[in-house]
């Protein structure tokens, strides 16, 4: 009489202390670009990481991009309405 076991991972996927495969895929500049994740060209992605202006990670020294690091550069460039041209505003009274 033998009784089967089930075999379980200590930790599963998607649970807080392992993150999905998706949240820790790399892709490339030319992946974004082609999958449309930013609207932007591969020399730009790579520019901008080159100098340091982008969050991205380093893999094997070549450069590559998080799905948390293309929501980050989508964010840099958020425009608030409420502060639009306020800048300039401030610049021509002083």
């Amino acid at each position: 009489m033998s009784t089967k076991q089930e075999v379980k991972p200590p930790i599963e996927a998607g649970t807080p202390s392992m993150p999905t495969l998706e949240a820790v895929r790399h892709y490339t500049a030319e992946e974004i670009v082609k999958l449309e994740l930013l609207p932007c060209g591969v020399r730009w992605l790579k520019d901008g990481a080159y100098a340091r202006r982008l969050p991205h990670t380093k893999v094997a020294g070549k450069i590559r991009f998080r799905l948390d690091h293309i929501l980050a550069i989508s964010q840099l460039f958020d425009v608030d309405p409420a502060t639009r041209g306020r800048r300039r505003a401030a610049r021509a009274q002083a």
